[in-house]
């Protein structure tokens, strides 16, 4: 499991530290301390994986670039105090449960993240334990990253150099911070600890591993003790002591299974490693057993849960039965009510001839009785039709209580459930059709008119969002800088962030904007995928460059075997190198069969190779009159002339005038300009074919 560790100190000179001295040991490289006037040399240190350094993105999207050496020496000559802070440190934990290229990528998006934040430069250095460390008892899972930040921010200054200006928010006391209405410095340093914790666990999830906390055991509610600091001259005699008593027992034959404790702080650790251990132990018991719990409780919960589920079924088919028995009975009522009226109908005609006939009997009596009888035949009639229209009326009742006595149709029918999924069919069948005829209407045209405003609305908060959630790497934020710049979207005009969201959904809502940039939009949407995709297909690229620079470092020893081991030597030897590396590299970005983003990284590293190649000609030029002998600066002179001449004339189109007026200002030590030749110098039997 990953543990968490997140801590930071500064590297100041009243504790005897210098900057460089501290970039030297980290990076494992040679660097020269010009205010100290002595170099630091750790290029024969074992241990460390990479070393980079990282601008913030703004001076990266400025195309500027700084080597190790200047970087350390500007911090240290920028501070007047004898006492004063040169740089600060953060110390990281990287998991071992992730790969080599990821604990890289976590390190400097972390690194990235805090110099865009405070706008300092970084120095990433990532270490892992050594095998004669391992060997004397070290974790071989300690992975780790030191990660060292100047304390003044970075600019650029007129010369296109990079400057260090005033210091960091993150270094100002409290006093000043106080001032300025911001926190304390301790909070500060708390959230940089929490975004570490957020970053590596973003990395632990991606690969389903187990998160790490950056709270402290008693936070977290575990009863763990922490170690007491061994120091370093305790850590030397358990060492030694464990040196001793392997090479004794190698000696004698013996399997070798370590050794107590010498010191007392050491028997101090154990006994609290030991008491940790138990406590983990029966902590794991109880969670283990409490879960189990958990786990018994959610399963008797569920099963209530059906057996209600069950219960409430069972009723509802109760109350169905009943209606259906119940409508059975209405039926049946209505049934004898219907023969009822029936027979009373039946008999209405035999009463009406009985009237007729004492009707007609009464007229024979008289006038009166015939006055009196003469409507009696229309009576009649209405009373041959009112029975005529009650026996219709019964009827129709019949058959109104005989149909609202069926049942009511069941869910669980299948005749039912078809009836209702064909219906259903029948409205989505009506809704496509509907569709296909809005397709090309005016209203179709209004809908995706609409889409297309949402989803550039929401691509514009994205863009102008960009800096802040540390969600694009480095890469992706160059990609999507160019964009805003090349649409004229700028996220800092004003101070109300929806009007500029507003402002550039209108800049970004065409549809030849959206056709036009499908990269771009796919990055917006998706950068974790478009990442994966970018780093897979210049996968070869990453592979090939790492090749020629093996092969460039091995021919520079060569070269400088031959010129000394001077600065001037060094930075010769590397211009002798340069000729066949960027041969290699150009015939790269002409081969078809590479991926276009191989090809497109192999031609910005020749750029970037060139404007570093015009610096060193002027430090070379310049490290002339520091040499000790004259025939050694002849000698140097000749190697540089003959290399400018074929540097100049095979790279003529792509040298910038910032590069030729570089390469001028060292020329000026012998007293000459470039001379461009249009046939190449032939280089010695070292140059091999990359």
């Amino acid at each position: 499991m990953a543990i968490f560790l997140a801590s930071t100190n500064s590297i100041s000179r009243g504790s005897g530290q210098s900057a460089v001295a501290s970039a030297s040991y980290r990076a494992g490289v040679e660097l020269e301390d010009k205010r100290y006037g002595k170099t630091h040399d750790y290029s024969k240190r074992s241990g460390v994986m990479s070393a980079d350094i990282i601008l913030p993105s703004a001076l990266t999207a400025a195309g500027a670039t700084i080597d190790r050496i200047d970087l350390w020496n500007k911090a240290e000559s920028a501070e007047k105090r004898k006492d004063a802070r040169v740089a600060r440190e953060w110390l990281v934990n990287l998991p071992h449960e992730l790969s080599e290229q990821d604990r890289k990528t976590l390190a400097h998006r972390f690194a990235q993240t805090l110099a865009d934040r405070y706008g300092t430069i970084a120095d990433c250095a990532i270490h892992k334990p050594t095998q004669r460390e391992i060997d004397r008892g070290a974790d071989p899972r300690n992975f780790h990253a030191h990660i060292m930040f100047t304390t003044r921010t970075a600019a650029m200054g007129n010369n296109h150099e990079i400057i260090l200006t005033d210091k960091a928010d993150i270094e100002l006391s409290d006093t000043k911070r106080r001032e300025l209405g911001m926190e304390r410095v301790s909070l500060e340093i708390k959230e940089v600890r929490q975004l570490w914790e957020q970053l590596a666990n973003e990395k632990l999830a991606e690969h389903k591993h187990d998160l790490i906390d950056c709270r402290s055991y008693a936070d977290q509610g575990k009863d763990i003790e922490p170690q007491l600091k061994m120091g370093s001259v305790a850590t030397k005699l358990e060492r030694d002591a464990y040196e001793k008593a392997k090479t004794a027992a190698k000696e004698k034959g013996e399997v070798f299974n370590g050794i107590a404790p010498v010191t007392i702080r050491g028997e101090i650790n154990a006994m609290i490693a030991e008491r940790n251990s138990l406590v983990l132990e029966a902590s794991n018991k109880i969670i283990f057993e409490r879960e189990n719990r958990d786990r018994i409780d959610r399963v008797n919960r569920t099963l209530g849960e059906i057996t209600d589920k069950i219960k409430y079924t069972e009723s509802v088919i109760d109350r169905t039965q009943r209606v259906i028995d119940e409508n059975a009975v209405r039926t049946r009522d209505a049934e004898s009510a219907n023969d009822w009226a029936a027979k009373r109908c039946e008999n209405l005609p035999k009463r009406i001839d009985e009237i007729t006939d004492k009707h007609e009997r009464v007229l024979s009596v008289g006038e009166w009785a015939a006055e009196r009888c003469k409507n009696l035949p229309k009576r009649s009639d209405e009373t041959k039709q009112r029975a005529t229209n009650s026996k219709s009326e019964a009827s129709r009742i019949h058959n109104s209580i005989t149909e609202r006595a069926k049942p009511a149709p069941s869910p669980f029918d299948n005749k039912y459930e078809r009836a209702f999924f064909e219906r259903k069919r029948r409205i989505d069948r009506a809704i496509r059709e509907t569709d296909r005829k809005l397709d090309g209407s005016k209203l179709g045209d209004v809908q995706r008119s609409n889409d297309v405003k949402d989803a550039a609305k929401t691509l514009a908060y994205i863009l102008l969002d960009r800096h802040t959630k540390g969600r694009f790497d480095k890469r992706q934020l160059t990609v999507l800088d160019d964009f805003a710049k090349k649409l004229g979207i700028n996220e800092n005009q004003g101070s109300d962030f929806r009007q500029n969201v507003r402002l550039a959904t209108d800049k970004i809502n065409t549809v030849k904007v959206l056709e036009n940039n499908p990269h771009v939009f796919h990055l917006l949407n998706f950068p974790s995928q478009e990442r994966e995709h970018y780093q897979t297909v210049t996968a070869d690229f990453d592979r090939f460059i790492v090749h020629i620079d093996k092969q460039r470092a091995e021919l520079r020893q060569k070269y400088q075997s031959k010129l000394g081991k001077n600065d001037t030597s060094r930075v010769t030897a590397e211009i002798l190198t340069v000729e066949p590396y960027l041969a290699a590299l150009t015939k790269y970005t002409n081969n078809s069969e590479k991926t276009d983003e191989s090809r497109a990284l192999a031609e910005q590293h020749i750029n970037k190779t060139l404007r570093l190649t015009a610096k060193q000609y002027k430090i070379a030029y310049e490290g002339l009159n520091t040499l000790s002998s004259t025939e050694s600066a002849q000698k140097h002179a000749k190697e540089l002339g003959d290399s400018l001449s074929s540097f100049t004339t095979d790279y003529a189109e792509k040298l910038t005038e910032v590069d030729l007026r570089s390469i001028n200002e060292g020329l000026k030590v012998i007293d000459r300009g470039i001379e461009i030749s249009n046939t190449s110098q032939s280089r010695n039997n070292l140059s091999p074919d990359f």
